[in-house]
């Protein structure tokens, strides 16, 4: 899942809202001892980050969603899918959410200014770019995917890809994926409350 999931799925603690942004900079196994200077509740959001990318990673219908964009994305299939599904979780949220989701946007950004100390340099820039550039909320035009791939494409770097090829098919096939991002959200909905039940945060 991309950035909004992940971010909506943390709940209202802001050291798992930005473990969970923090863990696309962390590497080896989180409670290394080079890991130490890391708080617990950060710690807490970083290992929900990976049980939310293993559980999605090996989802079914995922692999039906990733399928589509395979011929023109190959391995690349699974961030166009990441993408998309913020997307749906965008349009499908009064389904998901009794916070009205322009109160959820300033709260998480917000939240992910939490502990700047510890974060290193580029995700700073990240924080701050997609602040000024709202990215949540861009998800759910055009316009903001495809912005958000043109990101992607400068991250990847290379010549070949481009990950808006996709849209086309995103626009084909726009019932059927909405349908499977249903059917998988709800799962990892319940995958998600329950981890963070079984992970409570001291005073929460």
């Amino acid at each position: 899942m991309n950035y909004l999931a992940h971010l909506f799925l943390s709940g209202n603690n802001r050291g798992i809202i930005v473990g969970n942004i923090l863990e696309d900079y962390i590497t080896g196994h989180i409670d290394h001892p080079k890991n130490a200077y890391i708080p617990f509740d950060i710690k807490v959001g970083l290992k929900m980050h990976r049980m939310i990318d293993t559980f999605t990673d090996s989802h079914p219908v995922l692999k039906d969603s990733k399928a589509l964009f395979y011929p023109v994305n190959g391995k690349y299939s699974s961030i166009v899918t990441d993408v998309l599904y913020d997307h749906f979780l965008l349009k499908n949220w009064q389904l998901y959410s009794l916070e009205d989701f322009e109160i959820f946007r300033p709260r998480i950004y917000q939240s992910i200014r939490y502990r700047e100390d510890i974060q290193p340099d580029p995700m700073k820039k990240m924080v701050e770019s997609m602040i000024e550039y709202d990215w949540l909320k861009n998800y759910i035009t055009t316009w903001g995917l495809e912005r958000a791939f043109l990101n992607l494409n400068k991250r990847i770097n290379k010549p070949e890809v481009d990950l808006r090829k996709s849209l086309s098919i995103f626009e084909k096939n726009y019932d059927f994926l909405d349908q499977q991002f249903q059917l998988f959200f709800k799962e990892l909905l319940e995958e998600s409350r329950l981890f963070l039940k079984e992970n409570p945060i001291d005073g929460e």
